[in-house]
């Protein structure tokens, strides 16, 4: 159980082209559509709800986790913890959008980023580069294709 956030996965179970791209597509357009309904929201007195969203790239364990009374398909690993890092980072820079530099080298020719900042991840020892995607690039596909 990981609370009050939502885990989506790219690339599993089956192999997809342009998964990186397609991940940052989606969080781009879910922050747009959140902003599209504070307008509706306002007007009925209700508050404007915030998301951030972290994004990474990298292997992890994936698969049906758990015991015959709860099970989930998820995925753990090293890789889910930075992209967990990267959501909550977003706070510091004032910034919705996070991604790490394996996803921005499996995007950038769909979309345009601006480097934010280079981390430390605590209990980590290398210092990682997170970017911010700013807009997509005229004409580029950001949907993911099963291959």
């Amino acid at each position: 159980f990981i609370g009050d956030c939502i885990m989506a996965v790219w690339n599993a179970p089956r192999s997809v082209k342009g998964y990186q791209a397609a991940s940052v597509g989606a969080a781009m357009e879910m922050q747009r559509r959140l902003v599209a309904l504070w307008g509706e929201w306002g007007e009925a007195g209700l508050p404007q709800l915030r998301m951030r969203i972290g994004i990474n790239t990298d292997a992890v364990l994936v698969g049906n986790v758990g015991c015959e009374h709860r099970i989930n398909y998820t995925c753990l690993g090293d890789g889910v913890n930075l992209a967990s890092r990267l959501e909550a980072t977003n706070k510091k820079f004032r910034t919705v959008v996070l991604v790490s530099g394996t996803t921005r080298e499996g995007a950038q020719e769909a979309f345009r980023f601006r480097h934010v900042a280079t981390i430390t991840v605590p209990g980590k020892a290398q210092v990682l580069p997170v970017y911010e995607p700013l807009y997509a690039i005229s004409g580029s596909d950001t949907s993911a294709d099963e291959e």
